[in-house]
């Protein structure tokens, strides 16, 4: 698939952002006024929040959103919500927004679905039928033309925010490992979410639906990588973590021995800071850039943007794009995502 929107200069949007955009620890990312744009695909973002809006309505204001961040595509996802949860919506929802703008969206589905099934199953508890459900509703997904699988909840912290319950599986659960199996047959990648907790810990936020203790899982999440190496796995929200323990050195290690791990970028000017890509001085981080130097071909975008609630992933997108060396810019901020989501074969 080409670009839809190509090369081009930064829009006046993008050249005020540092006089906007909230700070970055405790500087600012500075605009680049000379530089000439690398169009983006978002591979992880949602329509909206709020179940009872209307995509069709949210839809302009997004495709104006990204023409003013020079976003080519956005793959849109359904949030991970268990069974039953109020906010849930799913592929029907993203289907026609789809439909109408072919060429700005594409989407993936099972955070409606797949990850309820997973959730309301105990991973000591698991039958053929159960197994059987849920290789059903992925291949149903893969056969409606979805780009993907996600997003699946492994822990996922409560905040408060939009209503998202504490959700936490073991990574190796049973039905995680089938749904590796389908998506390694179909060339589908599984968008995961997952705090990185090396051992069991603390939780940093215990209030109530959050445990007080989180349970390891780093140990699981590898022997469910390992589990079938033809499937692509997608840890998302590298640079953004609650627990604080999703470090470079971390990644670094799951990535050098696990070549099926990729990772997409999500910048929050608003989140937490202490794994962000950018120092308090607002450049990136040595560590990172190494990091990112040294696997040119694993890492993507992933703003985590709910467009009934704005831009500000989007653009902080932008700018972190926009501080990579130009080659390194150009893999992470589309090449990646064309060949991870096989975007030439199947647009």
């Amino acid at each position: 698939m080409k670009s839809t929107i190509g090369t081009r200069f930064l829009t006046v949007s993008s050249l005020l952002l540092p006089l906007v955009c909230p700070v970055y620890g405790e500087g600012s990312i500075p605009a680049t006024a000379t530089v000439a744009a690398v169009s983006i695909i978002d591979t992880h973002a949602y329509i909206m929040r709020n179940r009872r809006a209307d995509p069709g309505r949210i839809a302009p204001g997004a495709i104006a959103t990204m023409d003013a961040q020079n976003v080519e595509l956005t793959i849109l996802s359904p949030p991970p919500f268990p069974e039953g949860h109020r906010g849930l919506y799913g592929r029907s929802r993203l289907i026609p927004v789809v439909e109408k703008y072919p060429s700005r969206f594409s989407w993936v589905a099972g955070g409606e679905s797949l990850n309820g099934l997973i959730h309301a199953t105990p991973a000591n508890e698991v039958t053929e039928r159960a197994v059987h459900a849920l290789e059903a509703e992925a291949e149903a997904i893969a056969r409606d033309g979805a780009l993907g699988f996600g997003e699946i909840a492994i822990e996922h912290l409560s905040s408060g925010r939009g209503g998202h319950p504490y959700e936490s599986v073991p990574a190796d659960h049973p039905l995680l490992l089938a749904l590796v199996d389908v998506a390694a047959r179909h060339g589908l990648p599984v968008d995961i979410h997952m705090e990185a907790v090396p051992q069991d810990m603390p939780s940093p936020n215990g209030a109530p639906p959050n445990p007080e203790r989180l349970p390891a899982n780093i140990a699981a999440f590898e022997r469910m990588l390992d589990h079938n190496r033809q499937a692509t796995i997608i840890w998302a929200h590298a640079g953004w973590d609650l627990t604080f323990e999703r470090t470079v050195p971390l990644m670094r290690s799951l990535l050098a021995q696990h070549p099926n791990l990729f990772m997409s970028v999500k910048v929050d000017p608003a989140g937490p800071q202490r794994t962000s890509p950018f120092g308090p001085d607002g450049s990136l981080r040595p560590g990172w850039l190494k990091m990112l130097s040294d696997f040119p071909d694993r890492f993507m975008i992933g703003s985590d943007q709910f467009y009934d609630e704005g831009d500000s992933r989007v653009v902080a997108a932008r700018h972190f794009v926009d501080a990579l060396p130009s080659g390194l810019a150009e893999a992470i901020a589309h090449g990646n995502a064309r060949r991870v989501y096989r975007l030439d074969v199947r647009r």
